[in-house]
């Protein structure tokens, strides 16, 4: 099935400035991102959200707010007209070096055996190099949103590996991206 694979903070939340998003009321959906989950739903595509989520084992924020946080998440987009299949999320810290936390592809692997996924239809959108590096090694379109953690900081960071970190795409907002991989699949 064609898949759009979703990073959540920075593509549909704003990134709080050195913070997370620790509680329901500090969620705030970007401008659009809603609009932009039902144009690709209502279009065909399944969403699946990968997210990091080292917060869980700073012990900032537990497993069961963070699921509280996603089921207010999915009923509203879902109260707006769009769906998303499935959330997946990496808790751990970049020092634990885990197989789930991007820029590792893992959670997209887990995904992929879980759910029919048809890699030739499949993107990813995210706003950093770690989303970029995840949706290339595992072999998707990989686009890039100048929300969230933004362009500036991909064109700089790990110059030695630049192939890994090139999106094949870089837009605005999510809703800019909704709308090329639609007209995307309808030219083709």
């Amino acid at each position: 099935m064609k898949t759009v694979f979703l990073d959540r903070d920075g593509v549909i939340n704003c990134n709080r400035e050195n913070d997370y998003v620790k509680s329901w009321s500090e969620f705030e959906f970007l401008p659009r991102s809603v609009e932009a989950i039902r144009l690709l739903t209502h279009a065909g595509y399944q969403l699946i959200v990968v997210t990091n989520q080292a917060c869980i084992n700073k012990r900032i924020l537990s497993p069961k707010t963070l699921n509280v946080i996603h089921r207010n998440m999915l009923a509203e987009i879902e109260d707006t007209g769009g769906r998303i299949r499935a959330v997946y999320y990496c808790p751990h810290r970049d020092d634990e070096n885990c197989m789930c936390r991007k820029p590792k592809p893992g959670m997209l692997l887990q995904a992929a055996s879980e759910h029919k996924i048809d890699i030739a239809s499949t993107y990813l959108i995210g706003d950093s190099n770690r989303d970029i590096q995840a949706g290339n090694e595992f072999g998707v379109c990989s686009l890039l949103v100048l929300t969230g953690n933004g362009y500036k900081s991909n064109l700089t960071a790990n110059t030695g590996a630049a192939s890994r970190m090139q999106p094949q795409g870089v837009f605005e907002n999510l809703h800019a991206a909704a709308e090329w991989i639609v007209s995307s699949s309808t030219d083709a």
